[in-house]
C-alpha cells in the first residue's frame, strides 16, 4: 500500500521513513520465501521420480545409475512426505480448499455440485 501512495506522490514524511525501514524486512522475507519454494520443488520432483523408479523396480532390476538415484533421492522424497502428512489434504477430502471440488467453504462451486 506504501508503495502505491509512494508511486501517486501522497506519502508523508513518516510514511517514507517506515517503507525505507520496511523495503529491506520485506525482500528479506521474499528471498526466504523464494527459497522455501525452491526447496519444496526439489523434494516435490524427487518423490516424483522415486515413485518412477520404484515402478520401474517392480518390472525388473534397476541400472547401477538408477539404484543410486533412488538411494539419494529416497530421504528427500520422505521429507515431502512427513511434511505432507501432517496435513493431507486430498482434493475433495475434508481439507481440500479448492473451488474446482466445492470443498473447503465454497458453496455451489467447482465440478463436485
Amino acid at each position: 500500500m506504501l508503495e502505491e501512495l509512494k508511486g501517486r506522490g501522497l506519502l508523508t514524511v513518516e510514511q517514507e521513513a517506515e517503507l525505507a525501514e520496511l523495503r529491506p524486512k520485506a525482500q528479506q522475507w521474499q528471498k526466504q520465501k523464494e527459497g522455501n519454494a525452491k526447496r519444496h520443488q526439489a523434494r516435490k520432483a524427487a518423490a516424483v521420480r522415486v515413485v518412477e523408479l520404484e515402478a520401474l523396480k517392480e518390472q525388473g532390476p534397476l541400472t547401477e545409475e538408477q539404484e543410486a538415484e533412488l538411494a539419494e533421492l529416497q530421504p528427500k522424497a520422505a521429507q515431502l512426505k512427513q511434511k505432507k502428512g501432517k496435513r493431507e489434504v486430498v482434493p475433495g477430502g475434508k481439507d481440500c480448499c479448492r473451488p474446482c471440488c466445492g470443498v473447503g467453504g465454497v458453496e455451489g462451486a467447482g465440478a463436485a455440485d
